[in-house]
């Protein structure tokens, strides 16, 4: 954590009135826009609000604590993320803070947008303000990864999904594959879905399970992912569930197959800020081989295949030059199943 200003802010319960921040914006789902959430407490120390950023194009969330704070002359501001100074769709934050008379902001990250970047801070101790960056930083950027990563890098943050057996099969040499996972797992995958912008699958799966690839949970009301289908030279036929939900459609030229950089590229383009794969061996062989897989989330079904079927990623395993490591972050059951979450490393 570091402190710019005069003064540091000192209270015990810094830690506590950022973690708050941070849970406003749980149900929140803003992006392109990053999650914000801020907290507005009086001279005396005493919480007078609490607000999210909902939707971009709306009010930030700076501004909505500010304006249902009783008064917030000489009191202090609880940011996640620090306020723009730049007009977009809204007038900048800084400006709000300035004019409602606050004393001191906390910060929990500073945003890697270019048009921020330091300038929210900037603004604010030019004024006069104090400002302490980093409380609860880690909490802040597990939030949204997805922000931060399409911020830094112009792309989205990209999760693999995949179920196999124990002994690493995706489906039976038919074809079959339902259900390798159990109903809590399967439940648990649509929660993933929720987390991202889109939901990308092959034209092999659109052709084999007709999918809609939305969000199937008893009581979800949320926003759904949008559908991206790799289509290759083939065309997607209009019976298909997925043009009800109005489908990003990647096509190759005749004589080329679509390469996922490309996919990846346009859709960091787009806004898209997090994006989940989840079509079949296929598919994950060529993200994975063009490099832009960020996160691996793998649900091992408490079976086993016992014979060769369909493998989770199609190709040949030839030597261990070819292998590809990742560090593994969490190992978790669902129901009877494992669910194994690791971040993909970048060198082989």
């Amino acid at each position: 954590m570091r402190r710019v200003g005069d003064n540091s802010v000192t209270s015990t319960n810094v830690d506590e009135l950022m973690r708050r921040a941070i849970e406003a914006t749980r149900s929140t789902y803003p992006h392109p826009n990053p999650r914000v959430g801020a907290v507005v407490t009086s001279i005396d120390g005493t919480v007078t609000s609490v607000a999210a950023h909902e939707m971009a194009g709306q009010p930030h969330a700076e501004v909505l604590a500010l304006e249902a704070a009783t008064d917030g002359r000489g009191g202090t501001l609880y940011v996640t993320l620090e306020p723009c100074n730049h007009h977009g769709r809204t007038p900048p934050c800084t400006d709000a803070i300035i004019d409602a008379g606050i004393t001191a902001v906390v910060i929990g990250a500073l945003d890697p947008d270019e048009r921020v970047s330091g300038s929210g801070v900037a603004r604010l101790t030019e004024a006069g303000i104090d400002v302490t960056v980093g409380v609860e930083e880690a909490a802040v950027l597990g939030n949204d990864p997805g922000y931060f990563h399409h911020r830094r890098t112009g792309m989205p943050m990209v999760t693999l999904k995949m179920a196999s057996t124990i002994d690493g099969q995706a489906g039976a040499a038919d074809g079959s594959s339902q259900w390798i996972t159990s109903s809590e797992a399967r439940t648990d995958s649509h929660r993933l879905r929720a987390e991202n912008d889109v939901v990308i699958v092959g034209m092999g799966t659109v052709m084999a399970d007709n999918p809609r690839l939305d969000v199937r949970i008893d009581g979800y009301a949320g926003r759904q992912p949008r559908p991206v289908v790799i289509a290759g030279r083939r065309d997607m036929p209009k019976d298909r569930q997925l043009w009800e939900r109005d489908p990003i459609v990647y096509q190759a030229e005749a004589s080329s197959t679509m390469d996922p950089r490309v996919v990846v590229a346009d859709l960091g383009r787009r806004g898209i800020v997090s994006a989940m794969v989840e079509g079949g061996p296929t598919l994950a062989a060529s993200f994975l081989s063009a490099g832009v897989v960020d996160h691996l989330v793998w649900y091992i079904g408490a079976a086993l295949a016992r014979g060769r079927g369909i493998p989770a990623i199609s190709g040949v395993f030839e030597t261990m030059a070819d292998i590809q490591t990742v560090e593994i972050d969490d190992v978790c059951r669902i129901g009877r199943d494992l669910k194994v979450s690791a971040t993909i490393s970048k060198e082989r």
